[in-house]
């Protein structure tokens, strides 16, 4: 029985190995099957709906993966062949790829896309730089942590730049805000005064204040914000507070990761950070070492292709307080907005353009008198349809038709045309090589 089982996986990676072979030699559009992420926070209808998948209660649904990470690769279907897209790429980059994408990212693809919808607040969190995460990736690599150790910081060696876009109201917080107004917020908590008596509106003393909340034992950590959420809970009744009032999301966030008397040191981030409230089609870009959270709303998220994440609180995961602090900036400032800008020459498209090599977004707006082409040697090219149905004529002759939910790949060589019969809405995760699609 052992030899036959041998036998059928030998069978079974030289059809794949053919199948990648046929590939090189004949590149299609593929259709990625994407598999999802059911994180806690997850919200239960919107990728569901997105998918045309039944709504559950029971289970949520966080993230939908569009990309080659080894975590959780999409799938294509070459010849009858089940393929992981990280596979086909290890076996094809060039094809996948493009030549020079796959020499400057040493035949990986270099971002991850995802569809990413979350009900409840997620981690306060930061990530790496690219020289940061290759010394604590090779350093726990030394120490001989798992790469699945729930304890690992670090679970690659890239950094992970990234934008989120909303596709519905959107909050989230993202870095910390002005001085002043951190000077004036801690002013006004009575609950506060004691811990940060000592703060001036400076980058010094914010970094010596965070790293006190961060590294404070937990009764004094509960003995703090137990008051403060009381008061804020008979504020809340009184007068409720907006979605626009950092203390609304104060009580959120502790309904969602308080358990009894332990209160969690995230909620002090809340206080400090800016609080961003995205509307549909609004963007912003998170470099690295800026800490933020996610709080609430649907949103598509393109990023490095890691899946490093330092934490600070609001989470039940892995928190390395002293890791994180060493990897994260402390200036204060604005969000970094990220316009949707025309692109020349292609009515039917804008990009959100990024200030790193990896990635950008593109949202496209096709119908019946509006169509999106590009010529072949573009790089790699992601899509999902967001709204309405669309047929999509590759340079090989075929015409698929796509409709909202559906992901696919074109390939660099061919040349392509989205077209519909009516208005739909996609958008394009792709590598900005400044070519331009015609």
């Amino acid at each position: 029985m052992r030899a036959r089982g041998v036998s059928r996986s030998a069978d079974t990676m030289s059809a794949i190995d053919r199948a990648i072979d046929h590939f090189r030699g004949h590149p299609s559009l593929l259709e990625l099957h994407c598999g999802v992420q059911h994180y806690d926070w997850g919200s239960f209808d919107a990728i569901p709906r997105l998918l045309h998948r039944k709504p559950t209660e029971h289970q949520p649904y966080a993230e939908l993966w569009m990309g080659a990470h080894p975590d959780l690769p999409a799938k294509v279907v070459i010849q009858h062949q089940v393929i992981p897209l990280n596979r086909l790429i290890d076996g094809a980059a060039e094809t996948v790829l493009g030549q020079e994408t796959a020499q400057r990212f040493h035949r990986q693809l270099p971002f991850l896309f995802k569809v990413l919808s979350a009900r409840k607040p997620l981690s306060i969190q930061a990530h790496p730089s690219k020289e940061k995460a290759e010394e604590g990736f090779a350093r726990e690599n030394a120490l001989n942590i798992a790469v699945t150790d729930k304890n690992r910081n670090y679970k690659d060696s890239n950094h992970k730049p990234e934008m989120i876009t909303a596709l519905t109201d959107f909050y989230a917080l993202s870095g910390f805000r002005p001085l002043d107004e951190i000077a004036a917020t801690l002013r006004s908590i009575p609950e506060f005064r004691r811990l940060a008596m000592d703060f001036e509106p400076s980058t010094p003393s914010l970094k010596r204040l965070y790293g006190r909340l961060l590294s404070l034992p937990q009764q004094q950590v509960s003995a703090v914000l137990t008051p403060f959420v009381e008061r804020l809970t008979k504020e809340n009744a009184a007068r409720p507070f907006g979605k626009d009032d950092f203390a609304y999301w104060v009580l959120v966030a502790d309904r969602a990761f308080s358990r009894h008397i332990r209160k969690d040191r995230g909620l002090f981030s809340v206080c400090l950070l800016n609080l961003v409230h995205l509307e549909p089609g609004q963007a912003m870009f998170l470099s690295a070492g800026m800490l933020h959270g996610y709080l609430q709303g649907t949103g598509l998220e393109v990023m490095a292709n890691s899946n490093n994440v330092l934490r600070g609180g609001l989470t039940t995961k892995h928190v390395d307080v002293k890791e994180l602090l060493r990897i994260m900036g402390f200036a204060s400032r604005p969000p970094n907005w990220v316009e949707a800008r025309p692109e020349e020459l292609q009515p039917a498209s804008a990009v959100y353009q990024t200030p790193v090599e990896e990635f950008e977004l593109v949202r496209l707006r096709v119908n019946e008198r509006r169509q999106h082409r590009c010529g072949p040697d573009h790089g790699v090219h992601i899509t999902i349809v967001i709204e309405g149905a669309v047929r999509v004529s590759t340079g090989d002759g075929t015409n698929t038709q796509f409709s909202s939910g559906r992901v696919f790949l074109v390939p660099s060589p061919l040349a392509y045309e989205i077209s519909s019969e009516s208005d739909a809405v996609l958008f394009q995760a792709r590598v900005p090589l400044h070519v331009q699609c015609r």
